[in-house]
């Protein structure tokens, strides 16, 4: 086969996914599930913390990416050690990826077990793989026949956080393999490649029980910083929460939720597209889960 056949056949794998997937991440990750992009957030809270989420991305375009995850964290009794397990699968056109991970992280109490600095390290295994069903291209091409011939890899994130009752800054480094360039040849969408982020919960006894602002900027492989800007509210004892968040990239994340005695949560969450794709979809849907059993 001629290179200018394979070239062509790689372009219609990559037009049947959207190259840019990663630049809107779960909303999760901002208020409902911070676990999810930083392993050190694993058991900040004592007792068992499960989180379930579907997203589907642009939803007006065939093969648009759908994501979905589930994770669990638990926080031991000692304030200082916490356990987190990983499930997570993606597909975005002909692409599958699914990785799994199991976190370790310790809370390093400050000032009495009034502040804490958290580290945290998650190792596990990726897979990725072509769907044939879905290329739009020769079948018999060497190129996607050698991509699905490799193995399952080794994979791992590490975060740190800094936290007090009102104040969190943390920072993380996923897809640790990538980021030490252990992985030049799987480079097929954009990934994060490191999340800086800070907040501060403003606590009220009013109508509005809580305020937090959070900055959080994000690195991404391919492509330019994003920086998000985003408030969360809580309101009528913690039953009802409200979130918006502002995305450099010319987007916004809307979400509205409910709690159920502080135990049972559910998140709705609308992204608007990219200012590159607002002509061609009509946004991102995400659902998130959360349970969690105290001690």
């Amino acid at each position: 086969m001629s290179r200018m056949k394979r070239m062509i056949t790689g372009l219609l794998v990559l037009l049947g996914m959207p190259a840019l997937a990663q630049l809107n991440p779960m909303g999760g990750i901002y208020y409902q599930n911070q676990f999810l992009a930083n392993p050190a957030m694993a058991g900040v809270e004592k007792g068992l913390n499960l989180n379930a989420a579907l997203k589907t991305q642009w939803t007006g375009v065939d093969g648009g990416p759908r994501i979905q995850y589930l994770t669990g964290d638990y926080g031991l009794q000692n304030d200082k050690v916490g356990l987190g397990v990983l499930f997570y699968n993606e597909g975005a056109g002909a692409i599958n990826r699914t990785r799994a991970t199991v976190t370790y992280a310790y809370h390093l109490p400050l000032n009495g077990g009034t502040e804490f600095i958290d580290f945290g390290l998650s190792a596990g295994i990726m897979n990725e793989w072509v769907d044939f069903g879905k290329v739009k291209g020769d079948l018999d091409d060497d190129v996607l026949n050698s991509f699905n011939d490799r193995r399952l890899y080794l994979d791992g994130d590490f975060g740190v956080a800094y936290r007090n009752d009102k104040l969190t800054i943390q920072g993380a480094l996923p897809n640790l393999k990538r980021f030490f360039k252990r992985d030049q040849i799987r480079n097929v969408v954009d990934r994060s490649v490191y999340f800086l982020a800070a907040g501060y919960k403003f606590t009220t006894d009013k109508l509005i029980n809580s305020i937090e602002p959070k900055l959080v900027y994000r690195g991404v492989q391919n492509y330019d910083g994003i920086f998000d800007a985003g408030v969360h509210l809580q309101f009528l004892d913690q039953k009802l929460m409200l979130n918006g968040i502002y995305h450099s990239t010319n987007s916004f994340t809307g979400g509205f939720g409910a709690n159920y005695k502080n135990q049972f949560s559910i998140l709705f969450q609308y992204t608007t597209n990219t200012s590159k794709m607002q002509n061609y979809s009509n946004g991102e849907f995400e659902v998130g889960l959360k349970y969690s059993l105290k001690n």
